[in-house]
């Protein structure tokens, strides 16, 4: 991505330049070693598919932020749909189809999605063995050689967390009838789809983490660093903001906990902030000012690290941690009381003569 932008020099911009800045970092894509392996599997996965007896299928997994759908878009976009004439008929390859999981799953659903996303209008009509029925003449006549399904954990019902069963199983199914290779993407909880569901385990062996960026050791710390470095360079400014610098990268990755989604975001506000008073680089300020604008529901307890000029990394992971845990703890505690005193209530009651 080219980054030719010129010095703002203190001068507010307009605000298609400050949008065209902001939407330049949302655009910005780092392929840091571990996103380069999974479009490396996802490639070998595709070529090695090619009139296979017995296609390989592969599941990613990831937390929420790790570069699931980025990257499994990106490969997608490497494959795009084509709008073919031949003597004989027009119609669209698909190379490559990635497809979205509906919440809460059914096979009708699943099967509906699919088509609408291949480009059918009557997507919604017909029962679910109708719609599996055109699922599989269109990825024969659209020429489909991968099929990714995303948000995999969808398989799970959110309110009650069971296994959507027969949507598995039609998921085992299809996998099995259309010869091709199948990538599922999903949250780590999208492992207990496998464990219910034994033989489309089988169909999945080949199991890649796409994992946040640690930052334990030395050589982890360096391997963040250069993500960051690599961001910088893409960054819309004259003069460089020093992100890699230690101090700020252990503020970013409290921020973010090494998931690229949160790094991203904290930089896009800082920059629309740095942007928009004129400024040629991300400062303090601007990462500060970030940083209040981003809140992250699961984590109630952190402390603003870019408000803080001693900041240490470690000991405020352990501060978020302990005050979590206190939090925990009362919580439980109150719950015991409650549910305690609601028994002796109930026992009063039934110790009264009736009448009484």
């Amino acid at each position: 991505m080219d980054n030719v932008f010129q010095a703002l020099n203190g001068v507010k911009p307009s605000r298609q330049e400050l949008k065209r800045r902001v939407e330049h970092v949302k655009k910005i894509i780092v392929h840091h070693p571990v996103y380069e392996q999974v479009l490396e599997e996802l490639e070998m996965r595709f070529d090695l598919g090619e009139d296979s007896v017995a296609p390989d299928c592969l599941y990613l997994y990831g937390p929420t932020g790790a570069g699931k759908s980025t990257v499994t878009s990106e490969f997608t976009g490497r494959y795009r749909r084509e709008e073919l004439v031949t003597d004989s008929r027009e119609y669209t390859r698909v190379t490559v189809l990635h497809v979205k999981v509906p919440p809460k799953a059914t096979p009708r659903s699943l099967a509906s999605k699919i088509l609408f996303d291949l480009g059918d209008p009557n997507h919604f009509r017909g029962t679910e063995s109708e719609l599996t029925s055109r699922v599989h003449y269109l990825f024969g006549k659209c020429e489909v050689k991968m099929f990714i399904l995303d948000e995999f954990q969808h398989l799970i019902d959110s309110d009650t967390l069971h296994v959507l069963v027969t949507a598995s199983n039609w998921v085992k199914t299809f996998t099995e009838e259309i010869k091709i290779p199948v990538v599922l993407c999903g949250m780590p909880e999208s492992m207990r789809i496998f464990i219910n569901n034994p033989q489309l385990d089988r169909r999945f062996t080949n199991k890649i983490e796409l994992p946040p960026f640690r930052y334990g050791t030395a050589a982890e710390i360096t391997t963040f660093r250069k993500f960051l470095k690599e961001v910088e360079k893409q960054l819309p400014f004259a003069k460089p903001s020093n992100i890699t610098d230690i101090g700020i990268a252990d503020r970013i990755y409290y921020t973010s906990q090494g998931i690229p989604f949160y790094v991203m975001q904290l930089l896009i506000e800082a920059t629309a902030y740095a942007v928009n008073a004129g400024n040629d680089s991300i400062e303090m300020k601007h990462l500060n000012q970030a940083f209040k604008k981003i809140k992250q529901t699961a984590r109630p307890f952190t402390m603003n690290p870019f408000e803080s000029v001693d900041f240490e990394l470690a000991a405020e992971l352990r501060k978020e941690t302990d005050k979590e845990n206190k939090f925990k703890q009362e919580l439980l505690a109150k719950q015991k009381l409650e549910k305690r005193l609601f028994k002796n209530s109930r026992k009063q009651n039934t110790d009264q003569p009736i009448g009484g």
